[in-house]
């Protein structure tokens, strides 16, 4: 089927404009709606790890998300339910790889997110999340994760924004889990 190029357009035009009110003076709450499965790392194998992974973030009060240059964007969102959302993210793929994750394990794994960040250009919007995980064992290590969309289909600002920090969220755990340094602060044989 071929696409009519006045619909694209058109299409690419209300994206556009609803970005624009959206970031002229509106905000808008950002949360990760639904947080991508990770495919990647299927074969790892973390059946000697016993762990417990925790929020770190004790602040619920809502945060401006920042800009790539660290202006204000019309972007909100609470830090804590993010990292609660990574947090429960992380134990699932983990007990997909075989670890024990429960409440009486030796080891903690605490996982904050001191800083969110979203950039939008014409082309381009951008998710940048730091991630600071620390483990009882003495062990702390901050990650960087990096989701982007361009303006492909008919999206709301929005649904764009929500999409983007579940991607956002994903990216992260795929950090930790692609990292041998992380797989081996959780006594795994990976």
């Amino acid at each position: 089927m071929k696409k009519n190029p006045l619909v694209v357009k058109r299409g690419a035009v209300a994206l556009l404009v609803c970005g624009l009110v959206l970031l002229a003076g509106c905000s808008y709450s950002v949360l990760p709606k639904k947080i991508p499965s990770i495919k990647e790392f299927e074969a790892l194998s973390l059946k000697d790890a016993s762990l417990i992974v925790t929020n770190a973030e004790k602040n619920a009060s809502e945060y401006v998300i920042l800009t790539g240059a660290g202006g204000k964007s019309a972007l909100r969102t609470n830090r804590q339910v993010w990292s609660s959302l990574l947090v429960e993210t992380l134990a699932g793929e983990l007990a997909k790889r075989g670890a024990r994750v429960t409440s009486r394990a030796k080891l903690t794994l605490s996982l904050a997110l001191p800083e969110i960040t979203f950039t939008q250009t014409k082309e381009l919007s951008t998710f940048k999340v730091k991630v600071a995980v620390s483990s009882s064992a003495g062990w702390s290590k901050n990650y960087e994760a990096v989701a982007e969309s361009g303006r492909e289909g008919i999206e709301t600002a929005t649904a764009l924004a929500d999409r983007l920090a579940g991607q956002a969220l994903a990216e992260a755990v795929k950090a930790l889990l692609g990292d041998a340094e992380f797989l081996k602060q959780l006594g795994a044989n990976g």
